[in-house]
């Protein structure tokens, strides 16, 4: 597979508020194929191929249970503005078995110890 870096670039959600990073999306079909879901080895690789760390932001935790009810319900996160921090980017943001999540990456910053 030929690797490509992985930018921030313009962000158009659908009508329920989702959207993934086209970059992203086709590394996971992919790898993916079938399956289900990411394993945590199939996640370190993903971030290795493309030297990015990663955090992912949980809707429930991040606003208060009635908005949360709502959107779940609806099955509509348009009003969901998850804020990335310091120099992460949206990958990925879209509804999982019982939550809506935010994967947000970044390019591996070097350590430097004094």
């Amino acid at each position: 597979m030929e690797a490509k870096q992985l930018e921030p670039m313009d962000i158009i959600r659908s009508e329920m508020g989702t959207w993934s990073h086209p970059v992203y999306t086709d590394y996971i079909n992919k790898i993916m194929g079938d399956l289900e879901y990411i394993s945590r080895s199939g996640w370190d690789a993903f971030k290795s191929h493309f030297d990015v760390d990663t955090i992912t932001f949980w809707m429930e935790s991040s606003i208060n249970s009635d908005d949360w009810e709502i959107m779940m319900n609806d099955c509509d996160i348009t009003k969901w503005e998850p804020i990335a921090p310091n120099g992460f980017f949206l990958i990925d943001i879209n509804f999982g078995e019982d939550d809506a999540y935010a994967i947000f990456a970044r390019n591996k910053r070097e350590s430097e110890v004094a």
